[in-house]
């Protein structure tokens, strides 16, 4: 299926919608298309006749039983119901060799029940309730014959993360229906530059550029753009191991949950980090223990700059390595990596993972 993107017309979500898969990692474009269907919803049944309920999928294939009963079942005021997996990826990660088979029946054949997380959601949408719509939302997905069954009563979208030259587009097109204003691709460039193509991103920038512009019919220019955003999203995003490296987990838990709720980095990206800053201790810790300066070793250590930044730099890296020593700061590197394959294979929850290994960093690098 092409992919489909908040810019374009939703014909597949209306008030007759059953099923929705939303999966991709760009959550605006997710959050876009459950607005759409509440949007349809609302016109057909009202405000108040439309409920919300939402499940976790990252309590794995034995809550479906409790989300069909939910689609199924009717309360005492009629209302259409619009229920949520988030997570719906742990929900149907059994694969099909993983799954149990069928008992065979004895005496006559009969058709063998469903018996996979896919089959059972499948089975559902053979024959939805008409009183609700069943949304799977997810980061990760591997299409298969659940997806032919849901379109056929609903649709598919992949909400991935746009090329540079679609957000451009899209935040022009934002700017002047959702702000009021208007961008040209010159300052539009500039801003997908710094904040990056995550459209929740560029649609808060584009609301404070616009105030910030002079209110409603004034246009943002590339040099407010520049004035306006600060550093750069790669600046901010390599900033997190200055912090690891103080060894202060407060402050450093402060900009993790910043880098992903505000700035929306992906925790993934994020992990790579910690092993680098992890990497470059190791390196610093076993240069130290053998007298080594670690201004030689400036390169490979990725410490760059002039004057006093370089130095204070040498002195943060220089305090960490001691403070960690070889084997503590080994330990650390391994327990990076673990949390690193862990996140990559969706075990446990990326934000926790790296609040753990945040802790970790200050218990092995704080000063003593």
């Amino acid at each position: 299926m092409a992919r489909k993107t908040a810019s374009e017309p939703s014909a597949g979500i209306s008030a007759d919608t059953r099923m929705l898969i939303l999966h991709g990692t760009d959550r605006f474009l997710q959050d876009e298309k459950l607005e759409q269907l509440h949007a349809a919803l609302e016109k057909t049944h009202g405000k108040d006749g439309v409920d919300t309920i939402r499940f976790d999928g990252q309590a794995g294939p034995r809550i479906l039983a409790d989300v069909l009963d939910e689609c199924r079942s009717t309360g005492l005021m009629q209302q259409h119901k619009v229920v949520v997996i988030d997570n719906a990826e742990m929900v149907i990660k059994e694969t099909e060799d993983e799954a149990p088979a069928p008992p065979k029946a004895a005496g006559r054949k009969r058709a063998p029940a469903p018996h996979s997380p896919r089959e059972i959601l499948e089975n559902y949408a053979a024959d939805p309730s008409p009183t609700a719509t069943l949304i799977l939302r997810a980061a990760t997905w591997r299409p298969g014959n659940l997806d032919k069954a849901v379109a056929a009563i609903g649709a598919v979208y992949k909400c991935e993360p746009m090329s540079d030259a679609e957000a451009i587009a899209w935040a022009q097109k934002r700017a002047r229906e959702s702000h009021k204003t208007s961008i040209d691709a010159k300052a539009a460039g500039t801003l997908i530059a710094t904040v990056g193509t995550e459209l929740g991103r560029i649609d808060t920038e584009l609301e404070k550029l616009a105030l910030a512009a002079g209110g409603e019919g004034q246009p943002i220019t590339a040099a407010l753009v520049e004035q306006m955003t600060g550093q750069s999203r790669e600046e901010e995003f390599w900033a997190i191991q200055d912090r690891l490296l103080e060894g202060n987990p407060g402050t450093t838990l402060a900009e993790l949950r910043d880098l992903i709720e505000v700035s929306r980095h992906d925790p993934v990206a994020i992990g790579w980090a910690y092993m680098d800053a992890a990497r470059r201790v190791h390196m610093a810790a076993a240069a130290v223990k053998q007298g080594t300066p670690l201004k030689s070793l400036a390169r490979p250590l990725k410490i760059w700059g002039f004057g006093p930044e370089f130095d204070r730099k040498i002195a943060l890296m220089e305090q960490a390595a001691r403070s960690a020593g070889p084997a503590r700061a080994a330990r650390l590197f391994n327990a990076v990596v673990a949390a690193d394959a862990a996140n990559k294979s969706s075990l446990g929850e990326p934000m926790r993972n790296l609040e753990v290994l945040t802790v970790r960093f200050a218990g092995a690098i704080g000063k003593r």
